[in-house]
């Protein structure tokens, strides 16, 4: 199967299954990890498929970023009335990073095969709000950090808040919407890219790196997406099950000194702050238990160690 241009998919119409068939060019069989379906490896098809997700993603966990500034922020400064030129300094707040490449290559993606309705219109959305909001931020700052606010009373600082109220969390809200359309294409653009790993070279350095994160999904459907009422339980069973992944990826990284570039750790790393995350959601006094992002943001491990398994397959070719 190859992607015709003018091919749409919804990441919400379609099911999972076939989104990977679209994606991967397999025969009507079950995609699994590891199974040996005996179609070509790597082609066009999933190569494309996986530079299309893979600049999304990339651009999403950077601008994600702006969510922890302007969090960090709003604890130095009222939410709603803003500075009040009181202020030694006003923290929090940064020029954002520089993201032209990125941005570059997102924009580029949107007008390519495959044809994702859903995700494009979510990214080309993102992609218009970056412009003005990095361009406020970074003005916001630099009068902040010049000490502005103490001379005119926190008037021009006061100004730069109430624009910034309606920028940054507009923008903050586009980049969690577009996230949540491409997650479900990132899922089965990793489950076919683990058969094809093991189709081309058995379970080898890229194989491991990509199961880890596949298996890592698995921990996170325990998490109710805006948050709620958790099973203990079922996280812990998640978390057990996830723990010989780790040990049979750092036991390759072992015998193979530097084969995943040191992925090993980060896969230990994740795990770690779910184990973190978990004790916070014991500790926090609701019953039954209940988890939000206030309470453990267990998204931030997560997106980290996918965008580092992403940047170590792209240094293993």
């Amino acid at each position: 199967m190859r992607f015709a241009p003018s091919r749409s998919l919804s990441s919400s119409q379609l099911s999972r299954r076939s989104i990977a068939l679209a994606f991967a060019g397999l025969p009507l069989v079950p995609l699994a990890p590891g199974l040996a379906v005996g179609a070509p490896v790597i082609g066009a098809d999933l190569a494309r498929a996986r530079a299309k997700v893979g600049a999304y993603a990339e651009l999403l966990g950077l601008a994600g970023q702006m969510r922890t500034m302007w969090q960090r922020y709003t604890r130095f400064v009222n939410p709603e009335r803003g500075p009040t030129g009181r202020e030694t300094s006003i923290n929090g707040l940064h020029a954002p990073r520089d993201l032209t490449r990125e941005l570059a290559a997102a924009q580029a993606e949107v007008g390519r095969a495959p044809a994702l309705t859903e995700c494009d219109a979510a990214m080309e959305t993102v992609i218009r709000l970056h412009g003005d909001m990095a361009r406020l931020v970074t003005e916001a700052a630099a009068s902040y950090a010049s000490g502005q606010h103490r001379q005119d009373g926190g008037e021009t600082a006061r100004d730069y808040h109430m624009r910034l109220r309606k920028v940054v969390p507009a923008f903050i809200a586009a980049c969690q919407d577009a996230a949540a359309r491409l997650e479900p294409v990132r899922e089965v653009v990793e489950l076919a890219e683990l058969a094809a790993f093991e189709r081309s070279a058995g379970r080898d350095g890229r194989w491991h790196v990509r199961r880890a994160t596949v298996e890592a999904r698995k921990v996170m459907t325990v998490f109710p997406r805006a948050g709620g009422v958790i099973d203990l339980a079922r996280l812990d069973a998640a978390l057990a099950a996830y723990e010989p992944i780790i040990e049979e990826t750092e036991a390759f990284g072992v015998a193979r000194p530097q084969a995943m570039i040191g992925f090993e750790r980060s896969a230990r790393n994740y795990l770690t702050a779910m184990r973190q995350a978990r004790a916070r959601i014991a500790a926090f006094p609701a019953e039954p238990k209940r988890w939000a992002p206030e309470i453990a943001d267990v998204d931030v491990p997560f997106q980290g160690l996918l965008t580092f398994a992403d940047a170590v397959l792209r240094n293993m070719g």
